[in-house]
């Protein structure tokens, strides 16, 4: 018996022709068998079209409905002008999406079930999220059931209250949601005297209607997180307040819950606006420093705060519950200068009680550590003192502020990057004092087998580097080679995903020692050495244009610092 040949073919251009065609019949309005009426117009149709696009419309077609068997179907709740871009969308694929038609094309989605077009408005809205819109986004995507878009909003809402109200989405809010919004937990602001300086601009607006209301919105400002100063020059003085006897009584109570420390500390504040917070280093004179400053994002500017216990360089950082937490490191003895003392020693910033304080040390005393957090550990990994370069790894328990070792790395590292993607935590080049090199090697450890296995290495040797997680990909960034004395503004990024290494735009500055932050999909780096400078710049990656661009500076120069996110 002769085998049979055969051969299986696609052509991917079959159903795009095959749609051009439908179009084509239905800008001439051929073989069209169904009109759907909406307003005062009719749209002639092909009803297996409309059912393959949309779902609403095959349930109707198809369920045994009363629109199954008609050729005249009725469609509520849509306008003439989006129908029409509706149906040139079903049979094309292609819309404009633009900031004058996105919400109706979302509503209309949301009506039809047209999950693509659905999803790309709501994207659409999440790019174009800002303070004078984000209270009226959250509301449409609520109705609408756009769960991510409603989390974004909400997120950027707590994020950025202290812009959005300035704008007249939130002047002109209905009661009952700014009741909601000034009892909640998760904004974001410098102190509770926003909150009420909030409430009475919201009343000014419309004073005639809404002064009877204040007191009801006093009730959600936590009164007694404010200072006696506030209370007494601002609020009591206020216009409204002083001629309302309930609200009066309201600021007496917060006096009276202000003086007893125990009812004080079971009113806890809001959430703080997310800042990056940079600790010791060394400056432009070589001094060590004990100094911390944090990045305020709403006024691009770096604020000065509470200074640690010890100065240190080579300082690791990282936020652990609530904490930011400062490890290991190096300082100048007192005598003699010029030698050097390598610090086991651990203190925690808490933000809260606005102080430093004191927790176990490390079992081996240590510069140039990593520090990361995976789970709810924290961990100090390799690093060196005069003499050695470490491998070795602890492990810190908050609840029993303890170290412990844990499995030691392959390779002894010194000021190496350090992130951790996925729950495994990848510790990148640095320096070996045993070999006098860098290194290129990369090596991944999994708390769940405790053990270190190596991945691709880097392009380029480098100690003196830093390490940041962004999605599935790891960004290698800056560090030096003591090979051929040349310090980088390269970066490379790791993709754990195809286990590759590539390159992407380099930074605008040669940067050693810096230290680093992720917030909100960018990476921020901060400081470093060039070559011949300690550095006071600041420059921030945008993954989405490949580019950096240059923020507010640090107050002083410093390299060899910790930074984390808090």
């Amino acid at each position: 018996m002769i085998p049979v040949a055969t051969r299986s073919l696609s052509f991917s251009n079959h159903a795009p022709r095959a749609f051009q065609v439908m179009h084509e019949l239905l800008q001439r309005k051929e073989l069209c068998d169904v009109t759907l009426q909406v307003g005062s117009r009719e749209f002639r149709a092909h009803r297996i079209v409309l059912a393959g696009c949309c779902p609403y419309l095959r349930a109707m077609f198809t369920n045994g409905m009363l629109e199954t068997g008609q050729n005249v179907v009725t469609l509520q709740d849509l306008d003439e002008e989006l129908m029409e871009t509706l149906l040139e969308y079903m049979y094309t694929g292609c819309v404009t999406i633009s900031t004058t038609n996105v919400q109706s094309l979302l509503q209309g989605a949301s009506l039809l079930h047209l999950t693509d077009l659905h999803r790309a408005c709501c994207q659409f809205l999440q790019l174009h999220i800002d303070a004078a819109n984000c209270l009226g986004i959250h509301a449409f995507a609520d109705v609408y059931s756009c769960t991510e878009l409603e989390s974004v909003s909400r997120r950027y809402i707590n994020q950025h209250f202290s812009e959005v109200i300035h704008h007249e989405e939130f002047l002109n809010l209905p009661e009952c949601r700014l009741v909601e919004l000034l009892s909640s937990d998760h904004l974001q602001v410098s102190s509770e005297e926003q909150m009420f300086e909030a409430a009475l601009m919201w009343v000014n607006w419309v004073p005639s209607e809404r002064q009877a209301l204040m007191c009801g919105l006093m009730k959600q400002v936590r009164l007694p997180l404010l200072s006696d100063e506030f209370l007494e020059n601002v609020v009591l003085q206020t216009e409204i307040v002083h001629g309302c006897p309930k609200c009066q009584s309201l600021v007496a109570s917060a006096m009276h819950t202000k003086a007893d420390p125990t009812s004080l500390s079971l009113i806890s504040p809001r959430s703080q606006p997310q800042g990056i917070y940079v600790i010791g280093g060394r400056n432009s004179s070589d001094c060590q420093l004990k100094s911390m400053e944090k990045y305020d994002f709403l006024r691009d500017e770096w604020v000065t705060m509470g200074n640690m216990q010890i100065a240190r360089t080579a300082v690791g950082a990282a936020t652990l519950n609530g904490l930011v937490m400062a490890v290991g490191g190096e300082c100048a003895l007192a005598e003699p200068q010029d030698e050097t003392m390598y610090l086991r020693c651990v203190e925690a910033y808490n933000p809260r009680l606005k102080e430093w304080l004191p927790l176990a040390d490390m079992k081996v005393a240590r510069s140039f550590a990593s520090v990361c957090v995976s789970g709810d550990y924290l961990y100090a990994l390799g690093g060196e003192d005069r003499t050695s370069t470490f491998n070795v790894v602890e492990k810190y328990d908050y609840k029993a502020n303890s170290w412990s070792f844990v499995s030691s790395m392959q390779r002894k590292r010194a000021g190496s990057g350090v992130a951790v993607c996925d729950g495994r935590i990848y510790m990148a080049g640095g320096y070996d004092k045993s070999f006098h090199t860098d290194r290129a090697s990369v090596e991944c450890y999994d708390p769940d087998t405790k053990e270190w296995t190596f991945v691709a290495e880097m392009e380029k040797a480098r100690s003196g580097l830093t390490l940041v997680t962004l999605g599935h990909c790891i960004y290698a960034l800056g560090g030096r080679s003591r090979h051929n004395d040349m310090y980088y503004e390269s970066v490379e990024r790791y993709n754990t995903w195809t286990k590759q290494w590539s390159s992407v735009a380099p930074m605008n500055s040669p940067r050693a020692w810096p230290s680093v932050a992720v917030v909100d999909n960018r990476i921020y780096v901060i400081g470093g050495f060039d070559g011949s400078n300690r550095l006071r710049s600041v420059e921030t990656y945008d993954p989405e244009h490949d580019s950096w661009t240059f923020i507010a500076s640090l107050n002083m120069c410093r390299a060899g610092s910790g930074a984390t996110v808090l």
